[in-house]
């Protein structure tokens, strides 16, 4: 009997130390992990958080490519001021131009984007020819309006041009800088300003080599002379270098004219 009794006991005890154990891991295991889950700090995403690729062949901008967006080919700057003073058109209504006083025809054909100050300005030939198809109002561009499309800029006037020549202002991440009249290529441009945006400006293509004064030239403007019907209209024409020096003009570079 006292073997049974001492066996009882010691099974009971037993009992009790697994049951305690069992409690009390069940009682201490969340404590753990709470800890634990203070411990974690909470993700934000930044700089440490990305592993960056030591693979120098990656597309990285550099400074030269950088330049290389601002690259503008003299040739595309010839051909899309050519393209605006050569573009033929036929008007389906009698269209009033303010600008110069004077009327389109119904039917006539003409040549060269109209001349206009309007706010119907328009930004490619090929704008032109699809705002011109069916209207009654005039749409073209005035010179700088002109010269803006041919150098592949937003749409400037001759203050903000003359603006970016004298402070150094920034067009389109481009600057424009003044240069001398012996360093004009095709592309540059002849720019006239009071300061004021009374001005006026001019396409420089090349200079006649049977006269050294005379320099061909595309623009918009109101007049013109033969062979060319007075209409105001974009075309090619000559002008003198002299006569532009004298009447204040200068000669002026897009950045990045190759």
């Amino acid at each position: 009997m006292d073997i049974v009794n001492a066996t009882k006991k010691i099974f009971n005890v037993f009992i009790t130390l697994v049951l305690f154990i069992l409690i009390f891991s069940i009682i201490i295991n969340p404590k753990i992990n709470i800890k634990k889950e203070k411990s974690i700090i909470p993700f934000s995403f930044n700089d440490k958080n990305i592993t960056y690729d030591n693979d120098n062949s990656l597309n990285l901008i550099t400074d030269s490519e950088t330049d290389k967006d601002l690259e503008v080919k003299r040739t595309d700057v010839i051909n899309r001021a050519k393209a605006m003073a050569e573009v033929k058109w036929i008007p389906k209504y009698d269209i009033k131009n303010s600008y110069g006083n004077y009327t389109f025809k119904k039917g006539k054909t003409y040549t060269g984007i109209p001349y206009t100050m309007d706010i119907y300005q328009v930004s490619s030939v090929s704008d032109f020819l699809a705002k011109i198809k069916d209207s009654k109002e005039v749409y073209g561009n005035d010179c700088s309006g002109f010269v803006s499309i041919a150098w592949g800029i937003s749409r400037q006037t001759t203050l903000t041009l003359f603006n970016s020549v004298k402070h150094g202002s920034i067009i389109d991440g481009h600057l424009i800088s003044e240069i001398s009249w012996d360093d004009l290529k095709p592309g540059d441009a002849l720019l006239k300003d009071n300061g004021k945006g009374d001005g006026h400006i001019i396409l420089y293509n090349e200079t006649d080599d049977n006269n050294s004064d005379n320099i061909f030239v595309y623009e918009q403007n109101i007049s013109t002379k033969a062979p060319f019907e007075t209409l105001p209209v974009a075309r090619k024409g000559t002008r003198s270098k002299v006569n532009l020096k004298n009447n204040g003009y200068f000669p002026i570079r897009l950045q990045g004219l190759i």
